[in-house]
This record gives structure tokens, sequence and C-alpha cells, in this order.
């Protein structure tokens, strides 16, 4: 039964749920962002949901907060706020916010049920000083996300007790980095009852796959703004190791990137003699490029301190094998099926050896992905991803389990 309740709709009983992202696509975005949470947010049919989008400015006169309305079911407010860089400042920063969407809420005289904090060690301090201030009965879910949350688990100590207050204050946890949770529990008490994956959304799933014969190109799908983070170089570099002994296999870069970044990598390519064999294909919607991924050879991104990274399971379901990075992206919830190859970010030597074993060993890996697609499927099925999300908030938020905190 869908519970989800148009705003405004008299009378409606559906709980009210307050979501807290700084990757959640509004109209007046100030960088590029994924659908992931935004696919889990109006995907669910339960409840009604309020979503802060977040940006950061450490220019405090272009700091905003503007009410978008209703977007694809859900209401929606940009708050583009005051925070210097480098962390400083950020609890005070995050309760701040958290101060500001409190009287927001009171106004309109709203009281979430539970809020979801779509980061630990961001999102999850505003959603703790909202969680306390709207009372005991006002439930907690924490994302954790492995490339924001290791930032501040490792680098700024201070932090730690606040971490293990947000997570012990939280009725469920979210593992979105399966490679991130040995890392975690270093700094925050295990909590098994309340923790699980939480993979996101891609928007190709499928429980089967195609099967094409491949041209002889390997594919990698990235912001070329990002291209420091995404290991661009690395990947480069390995790939011209690669084809000193696989001449006629070649590369293609697809994804958006300014002028200066498509430039900068133009430069890169030349350098490395890889102006005859890697080409900057440029930006691609998603029909496009679902519809030109099975191709490929294989996909390849070794991205440093990656959280998730849908792209290597878009490649998957369109039949591609994928050289990933270890102990980031995707890595963690592939370990029991051979459809990749994981390599240490900044290994040229293994990026090269990665492209060799992939270029040669193509038929053995796109027949495992195939006998992996109802495994890939059922570990990635959108339906049963809102299914089970939709399951966690209707045994926190049904009125039996309502419960005060004494």
């Amino acid at each position: 039964m869908d519970t989800r309740a148009e705003f405004g709709e008299p009378g409606a009983a559906a709980p009210l749920i307050l979501h807290l992202s700084a990757d959640y696509p509004n109209p007046q975005q100030f960088h590029r962002r994924t659908t992931a949470i935004e696919r889990l947010v109006t995907g669910v049919d339960f409840g009604r949901h309020i979503v802060v989008t977040m940006d950061r400015t450490s220019l405090p006169w272009q700091a905003s907060f503007k009410d978008c309305g209703e977007i694809k079911g859900v209401r929606l407010f940009s708050y583009r706020y005051f925070g210097l860089p480098m962390g400083i400042g950020l609890a005070s920063a995050m309760r701040r916010i958290a101060r500001h969407v409190f009287k927001t809420l009171r106004t309109e005289h709203e009281t979430p049920a539970l809020v979801h904090a779509h980061k630990l060690s961001f999102e999850g301090i505003a959603g703790l000083w909202l969680a306390e201030r709207f009372g005991p009965d006002t439930r907690l879910f924490i994302s954790v996300r492995g490339e924001s949350e290791r930032k501040i688990l490792l680098f700024k100590p201070t932090y730690r007790s606040l971490m293990r207050r947000i997570a012990a204050r939280a009725d469920k946890i979210y593992h979105i980095s399966a490679w991130f949770r040995d890392t975690y529990h270093r700094y925050v008490p295990a909590q098994p009852e309340k923790e699980r994956l939480l993979p996101n959304i891609v928007g190709n799933s499928t429980s089967k796959v195609p099967v094409k014969d491949p041209i002889p190109r390997f594919v990698s799908v990235f912001d070329l703004d990002m291209r420091r983070r995404k290991g661009m170089s690395d990947l480069l570099q390995g790939f011209a190791g690669f084809q000193k002994t696989h001449p006629d296999i070649g590369l293609d870069l697809i994804g958006p990137g300014s002028a200066e970044a498509v430039e900068a990598a133009k430069k890169e390519i030349a350098e490395l003699g890889l102006g005859d064999s890697v080409r900057i294909l440029g930006p691609m919607n998603s029909k496009d490029l679902f519809e030109v991924l099975p191709h490929y050879l294989a996909m390849a991104l070794v991205s440093y301190n990656e959280t998730f990274g849908m792209v290597y399971l878009e490649a998957l379901f369109a039949g591609l094998p994928i050289i990933y990075g270890k102990d980031t992206g995707i890595d963690g919830y592939l370990d029991d099926i051979d459809v990749g190859i994981g390599v240490k970010p900044g290994d040229v030597a293994g990026i090269a050896a990665a492209f060799k074993d992939l270029a040669e060993k193509s038929a053995h890996y796109r027949s495992q992905i195939v006998a992996s697609e109802q495994i890939l499927h059922d570990r990635f099925n959108p339906a049963m991803i809102l299914e089970s999300y939709r399951q966690d908030l209707e045994a926190v938020l049904t009125p039996d389990q309502q419960r005060s905190r004494t």
C-alpha cells in the first residue's frame, strides 16, 4: 500500500521524514550531484518527505536559503550555508544549519517523525541537534559514506566522540561504502542490530545483462573536473604501459568537464603519446550512455577515496567487466564474484596489468558477469533496496513503535 501523502493534503496522517543531504539535486545547485539519494527518497512509497539540500560557501554574503517548492513529490529547500574550508568550525556550521531548519519547520507547523542525515560526519551533526531538539520520539537514521567520513574520523580526532554520540542516538546506520566498515568500527563501536549495507540505486539494473561482441576499446566514465580524485593520470599512465604490447586497443573518456579540464586532459594524453588511441567524447545523458556501454571491452576507473561509484554498477549491468579501486568505491560488494579486477589507487603497474588481463581474458570475465547476473540483480535491485528502506521506516514509525526515550 502506498502511504506517501501529498503536502497540504487535509488530515494527512503520513509521518514526515526530513532528509539532510549535500548531494541531492536542486534547481539552484552549485555543483554536479548524483541521483543516488534522490532515487531513494522519491522511490520509497512511505511518508511525506522534506529534503534540505546543502552547499557550502566560504563567502558569507553568498549564503542563501530558498524554498524550491515541491519537486517529484518531495518538498525541497536549498541551503547555501557559510562555512570555512578544511572542516574548520564544522560542528558550529552544521548546528547553525540545524537551527535554521528547526525555525523553518516550526514556522510551517511541521515536526518530523524521523530525520535521515545522509552523511554521519557532516549532516549527522545537524541531524543529531534536530533529533534532540524535536524530542525523544523523533527518530534518526544515519548514512555512512566512506569518502567524507574518512576525512573526519582519521584526521579530526576531536570529533570522534561526537561521531560515537550520533551513532548511539541513531535508530539505523546505513553503510553505503562496504569498503569503509572496518575503518569505521575502529572509531565507532559496532551496533549490529542497527547497521546494514545500503547500496546506491542505479538506473540500468537488470536480471538479464546484454551480451555484445565488444569493440577493441576500453571506456572510463568520470567528470574531468574531478580528474585528480578519479585517478585520471594513473589510468592514462597505466594505459600507456599496456599499449606498448596492445597498440590496437583504444580508450574512450566519457563525462562532462570545463574547457580548462578538457585541455588539461588533452595535454596529458599528448604527453604520453596517446593522441591516436585515447578519445575524449564529452558528456552523455544516461540513455545514451547505457546504449553505448555494452559495446566496450571493459570499464576502467581507479579513483581515490570514492564513496560508492555508481558507474561501476552501470558498467556491470551493461555486461562490462571493470577495473576498480581497492579499498574504495564498489570494493566490498563484489568479493564473491569474478567480474573485474581491483587495483590499489596510484598503482600504475597494477593498472597496466589489469588492462592486459581484461583485454586477454575478455570472454572469461564477460561470461562471469552473465553467470552472476542474478546475484548482481538481487544485490542491487532497486525494488528490493527501496522495499528494505520502506520496512525500516515502517518499523520505527508505525504507531505501536512510537516510544519515548527516557
